[in-house]
């Protein structure tokens, strides 16, 4: 039962995802991000299935969500390969994740103290632009909940890819290194896709933003840890 259900989980997975590509190739707008559309299609059938089909597809989409570990791990190799391009722009690359998750962290915790947010989820809220892998790490670090970290990062993630480029446009930004940059470090690899689709150099420099944003972040996150202990 338990091979079913992976093999089941996978391929569900896998097709979604197909077919929410294939409408997007198909309409060519930059607002149905496969990703987000495989999110919301898949809630909605969910939500309309009895309670054990999600029981079932959680149970053997496990195998999945454990690959988040070595996809953790194999970002250094994109991040060894594209070395050149933080070589190259030091300074860009290095001001521009340092400003990106400054001013997302302050943007969450500022928004948070506002509106009257539990800790809980200010925490988890200050992951959403930290790759999914490292955020879920990082959970046990700041002491906030996987499954609200998951939702935080995708839902980040997701709309980040899906109007940031317009946003980008609208600002007048050209540059395929600065459209990069700004997509991985605020939508980390959900952005970084959507950059790649828009010139290889974009996708580079996007591969750089989030891993160094990752790292950003994460040590903020240990070194808050330890202060506060």
């Amino acid at each position: 039962m338990r091979v079913l259900e992976i093999l089941g989980a996978t391929a569900f997975t896998v097709g979604l995802y197909w077919a929410c590509s294939l409408v997007q190739r198909r309409l060519r707008v930059s607002l149905l991000n496969p990703l987000l559309l495989a999110v919301l299609l898949g809630g909605a059938l969910f939500e309309l299935l009895p309670p054990g089909w999600l029981d079932a597809y959680l149970r053997g989409a496990a195998p999945m969500v454990w690959l988040l570990g070595p996809a953790t791990a194999a970002l250094a190799l994109p991040f060894f390969r594209q070395r050149a391009l933080l070589v190259e722009h030091p300074w860009s690359v290095v001001l521009a994740a340092v400003a990106g998750s400054a001013s997302t962290v302050a943007a969450v915790w500022g928004l948070g103290a506002l509106l009257g947010l539990p800790d809980t989820l200010l925490m988890a809220a200050s992951l959403k632009s930290v790759t999914l892998p490292v955020a879920l790490g990082l959970t046990e670090v700041v002491h906030t909940q996987p499954g609200l970290t998951t939702v935080c990062v995708f839902c980040n993630g997701l709309i980040g890819a899906a109007i940031g480029p317009a946003l980008l446009g609208w600002a007048r930004v050209r540059s395929p290194i600065a459209r990069g940059l700004a997509l991985g470090t605020l939508s980390h690899a959900i952005g970084t896709a959507r950059a790649l689709e828009e010139d290889p150099l974009s996708g580079a420099a996007g591969v750089v933003a989030l891993t160094l944003s990752a790292l950003l972040i994460g040590a903020g996150a240990i070194a808050l840890s330890l202060l506060v202990r």
